[in-house]
């Protein structure tokens, strides 16, 4: 295989677990762009389900081998309990500190033993649901001398659930996900002199703590404590503060946008759900929500929202003040008649708005700017599993079918141009592709003249017929000029068009990865370096030697590729000046070939056939 209404001067009992004996602590290293792992954590938890009173768990999403938002939201922390234990690969499991796959053996066996702590946590969230207060208090029934021993607190949330994979590994349900230490990865250390005595104690109050924005859902919160010895890595015992519903609490979720993106200079059909996720009923409260950071506005909510339920409620329409990427955001505010003003349950939506007509003159993209994606482009949802701008070539875009599943698709919508006021009705881009083995990774090429409300295809390769360099395993960088093949598509049908659009689409077969560079719509660059290198072939048709003589202006590389893209032959040298090349042809195919000769940048194509 290749290659997750409250009242202010009220403080909320969450959770509080009080332990007599040890708890086994199960640290789980996943990810969710993790095939192995997507078929191995439903074991894992039925295994901790039937363990409920013996076991907790707690899990960190790690980096590798794909995409995973949760990582990407607190990717030091995680990396840093990943290097103490040493993981090199997922899915790994330790079990109170040493490594081992957990089993209903290894629980049983684990639990008997004797901890030397016992331990009591507990978590409130706070008046405002911003910040939090936790106590951890350990106390030893016999005299304890710990070493070098530290208590490690971490936030997790018991389940996140997604509407569609995050990942490429198909899972949608995550428990148990680390999502913050307190106050650090260094943990807060245990000081032996408090243990000196039979029923000596430490207490750990952590107050105002944070509670990140990235927080998925505020009552899956819970807190997991454990006590390690750093020298032996040992887990000595461990705690859990479970949550728990939360009084006059509510959160805007599901906002959405009816047209994610448009021409239009209004921005209708924004709607949103107000979910009580408290334990009282929702009476009251204010709907606050802004385009682009601006001006916030109100409407009221009245009702009797019970725990549980949700309201659905629309946005009036708002007036589009810059042409590009747009974002609504929601929340709540006075919550059954609080004088809070703090913002409740925040959620937001982006989507693009683009106005007036496209650009005049030649469009050229290189994608040397790291911006990516730059102004009035658009990429389709979901936007972790869509092209990127990466650093082949000097800056390009790349769609990663190395990791991304069999079909998927991916869509990035370039700035409109005005082809109407230019001669040359022509586009032309490069393109870089490797298949795995045999799969037929696709790319193709679409214009609308209508802002997207329909689409033509223009240019459509796939597997084979797309590959500029034979199939490979590893995952593909093109390393040279040679590995890329500059491909034209006529736009005379369009050519009237002032606001035409352009978008590259990528479908996925779990092959390869692909890249495209050097856009050029409507200029006349390709005739200006045709000119340039003064480039010619010959004999064509050819039997036998083909030369190819052209002015090099710096180092150059020659190659010529079979129609499959396939390079067939290739040369490479420092030399500038008038150069001429030969190829020995008399082991092609009979067919035809393209000859692709760059030079300090300055590339040019010229066909030839092989009899």
């Amino acid at each position: 295989m290749k290659k997750l209404l409250f009242s202010l001067s009220a403080i909320l009992l969450v959770g509080a677990s009080f332990a007599q004996q040890r708890l086994v602590l199960i640290e789980s290293f996943s990810q969710a762009s993790c095939g192995p792992c997507a078929a191995q954590n439903p074991a894992l938890e039925a295994l901790l389900a039937a363990n409920a009173t013996k076991a907790i768990a707690i899990k960190y999403q790690v980096s590798w081998p794909g995409v995973d938002p949760m990582n990407a939201q607190n990717p030091t922390e995680i990396a840093a309990r990943d290097d103490y234990y040493g993981i090199t690969g997922v899915p790994d499991r330790i079990q109170d500190g040493t490594n081992m796959t957990p089993t209903q053996s290894s629980i049983d066996t684990r639990y008997a033993v004797a901890s030397p702590v016992n331990m009591a946590i507990s978590h409130t969230i706070n008046p405002g649901f911003t910040t939090c207060d936790i106590t951890v208090t350990l106390t030893a029934p016999a005299v304890w001398n710990p070493s070098n021993t530290v208590l490690q607190l971490a936030m997790i949330e018991k389940e996140i659930s997604f509407t569609s994979p995050p990942g490429s590994n198909g899972e949608t349900v995550f428990h148990n996900v680390m999502r913050k230490m307190v106050p650090n990865t260094s943990g807060t250390p245990v000081v032996a002199s408090n243990f000196a005595a039979a029923g000596g104690s430490q207490t750990f109050t952590f107050t105002n703590v944070a509670i990140p924005s990235y927080i998925y859902k505020l009552t899956e919160v819970a807190f997991v404590a454990f006590v390690q010895d750093n020298t032996t890595d040992e887990i000595y015992q461990a705690g859990i503060s479970q949550p728990a519903p939360l009084v006059d609490y509510a959160v805007v979720n599901g906002l959405a946008v009816a047209e994610e993106y448009s021409c239009d200079n209004t921005i209708t059909g924004v709607t949103g759900v107000i979910s009580n996720d408290g334990s009282t009923a929702i009476t009251s409260a204010t709907i606050n929500y802004s385009l682009n950071g601006g001006a916030v506005q109100t409407m009221p909510y009245a009702g009797n929202l019970a725990p549980g339920a949700t309201y659905n409620f629309s946005i009036p329409t708002l007036n589009v003040t810059t042409s590009g990427n747009q974002e609504v955001e929601s929340y709540l505010t006075g919550i059954n008649g609080s004088s809070s003003t703090l913002p409740i349950g925040a959620e937001s939506v982006t989507f693009t708005r683009i106005t007036g007509n496209g650009a005049t003159g030649q469009f050229a993209q290189n994608f040397s700017n790291a911006a990516f994606p730059y102004a009035d482009y658009y990429i389709t949802s979901p936007s972790d599993q869509n092209w990127n701008r990466a650093t082949a070539n000097g800056g390009s875009i790349r769609y990663n079918t190395y990791v991304y599943p069999a079909g998927a698709n991916g869509e990035v919508y370039l700035a409109p141009v005005d082809l109407s006021s230019n001669s040359n009705k022509t586009m032309s881009f490069d393109v870089a592709y490797a298949q795995y083995t045999t799969e037929n990774d696709k790319l193709e090429v679409l214009v609308s003249t209508d802002c997207g409300d329909t689409w033509t295809n223009v240019f459509t390769k796939q597997g084979s017929a797309l590959s500029t360099v034979p199939a490979q395993t590893a995952s593909f960088t093109p390393a040279s000029a040679a590995q890329w093949r500059n491909e034209s598509i006529n736009l005379a049908p369009y050519g009237s068009s002032n606001k035409l659009i352009v978008k590259f689409k990528a479908t996925s077969a779990y092959g390869n990865n692909m890249y495209v560079d050097n856009i050029n719509i409507g200029g006349n660059l390709a005739v200006i370096e045709q000119d340039l290198l003064n480039a010619n072939v010959y004999p064509n048709p050819t039997t036998g030697l083909l030369n190819v003589t052209f002015e090099a202006t710096g180092s150059y590389e020659v190659s010529i590729t079979d129609l499959t893209g396939r390079v067939v032959a290739n040369t490479a040298n420092a030399s500038s000046g008038v150069q001429s090349v030969e190829f020995d042809t008399t082991k092609f195919s009979e067919g035809s070939y393209v000859v692709t000769i760059i030079s300090n940048g300055v590339r040019t194509t010229k066909n030839v056939v092989v009899q």
